[in-house]
């Protein structure tokens, strides 16, 4: 099948988020079955990752895309471009962020690609690309697409952007606050729910993100999650001393920044007062910027930065930790830890779409005191810590990896 995948982010090596992690693998699985074609947003700067992502095995259609990282005239264009979105979403009722990854230009792009590759199925990731999905379906329908192979249309969704929005509000105690977020979380459930009538079907990455977005009107929605690659990210872990807590995470995003402060600030005193010889390191894009504007913090707790290869940080730590208390769908990191053999402690928002307490695969623990006692005692009980890593590992080998999910997109993609 000719397969073309729409992304936002151009899924290189050094991507440094879940989501681009997500889609990397995604293609590398699809191109061993299907021909595929990326048709990707390319930023300024990453013309040098062409080369690395086309080793995948899929043909790439880059369209140039000006973010707030460009420079000189360009930032006046990006400066106007987000004004004229923030109109339309003013007018539309939608998503300030969906608005922001439309234009002409870049519908006219992704068109011209479709007519060109001629595919039989167009995947598009993200709900913010959506507004998309709906051009493509109208040029479909309208007779773009030769009727014997009119492509069918695939929104995998990655995560419902109301959801932590709604959580957001009701965590507010600020009353403006909290009535712009739930405005907010209205324009994305619109844009969910008429999503969902653009494409043939909405992918969604947890049972959960299913079920509220047909509770709110949408359908032909399926769930499925999103996933690793087993035979690339192997069990590594050891345990090595120190013992050592991670977190990984980009800082860019909110989630990541709000876990990341609520370890340090509340959880990380706790921990503390148990050993003198325990650390904590945070790695990702950003993580060094985020501990230095700290007004305190002990001096055990370090930050790496972006790390092309976690391998060494995986092997050695003690435990992965995620206090997640914002965000929805599946946390890739997670996922990433399951798999490569370490012991979880996170939130029930990390476990989300993954696993249960009842599995007994990771730890689930919520609010500053429970999260610390469970990292405590998770260190404390390294054989039942051992056991759980390994269910975890059973658990993406059979749930999350690449090649059983790419086995369902192909039922899917063929109507199935």
């Amino acid at each position: 099948m000719r397969v073309m995948v729409v992304s936002p982010y151009l899924p290189h090596r050094l991507v440094g988020h879940g989501g681009g992690v997500s889609v990397r693998g995604l293609l590398s699985q699809l191109a061993r079955r299907h021909d595929v074609t990326l048709c990707t947003l390319l930023r300024p700067g990453e013309a040098d990752y062409l080369a690395d992502v086309a080793s995948l095995g899929v043909g790439i259609r880059a369209i140039p895309y000006a973010d707030r990282g460009a420079s000189g005239s360009q930032r006046l264009r990006v400066s106007a471009a987000r004004c004229g979105a923030w109109l339309r979403s003013r007018r539309s009722g939608l998503p300030f962020y969906a608005e922001k990854y439309w234009s002409a230009a870049l519908r006219a792009a992704v068109l011209a690609a479709a007519a060109e590759t001629r595919p039989d199925v167009i995947q598009i990731e993200y709900l913010q690309l959506a507004l998309l999905c709906r051009d493509l379906r109208r040029w479909r329908d309208g007779g773009g697409g030769r009727p014997a192979t009119s492509p069918r249309l695939i929104l995998n969704s990655h995560e419902l952007g109301s959801l932590p929005l709604r959580r957001r509000a009701a965590a507010s105690r600020a009353p403006c606050r909290r009535l712009a977020l739930e405005a907010r979380a209205r324009a994305w459930e619109r844009l969910q729910v008429r999503a969902t009538r653009w494409a043939d079907t909405t992918l969604c990455v947890t049972d959960q993100d299913r079920t509220l977005l047909e509770s709110a009107g949408g359908v032909r929605c399926v769930t499925v999650p999103l996933g690793i690659d087993t035979e690339s990210v192997t069990a590594v872990w050891e345990g090595r001393e120190p013992a050592t807590f991670l977190f990984v995470g980009s800082f860019a995003h909110r989630p990541n920044r709000v876990a990341a402060k609520f370890l340090v600030d509340k959880v990380w005193p706790r921990v503390a007062q148990y050993s003198d010889s325990v650390r904590l390191v945070l790695a990702g894009r950003g993580s060094e910027a985020f501990l230095g504007s700290l007004p305190e913090r002990d001096g055990r707790v370090s930050a790496s930065g972006f790390v092309e290869d976690l391998t060494p940080l995986y092997r050695d730590c003690a435990l992965f930790v995620a206090p997640l208390n914002e965000g929805g769908g599946i946390k890739i990191k997670i996922l990433e830890a399951m798999a490569r053999g370490i012991p979880v402690v996170t939130t029930p928002i990390g476990a989300e779409g993954i696993v249960d307490s009842v599995e007994d695969a990771m730890v689930i623990a919520a609010g500053e005191a429970s999260f610390a006692e469970a990292m405590i005692r998770a260190l404390n009980e390294p054989e039942a810590s051992r056991l759980r890593a390994r269910r975890a590992r059973r658990i993406i080998e059979d749930r999350f990896s690449w090649s059983a999910i790419t086995e369902r997109l192909t039922s899917l993609y063929e109507g199935r």
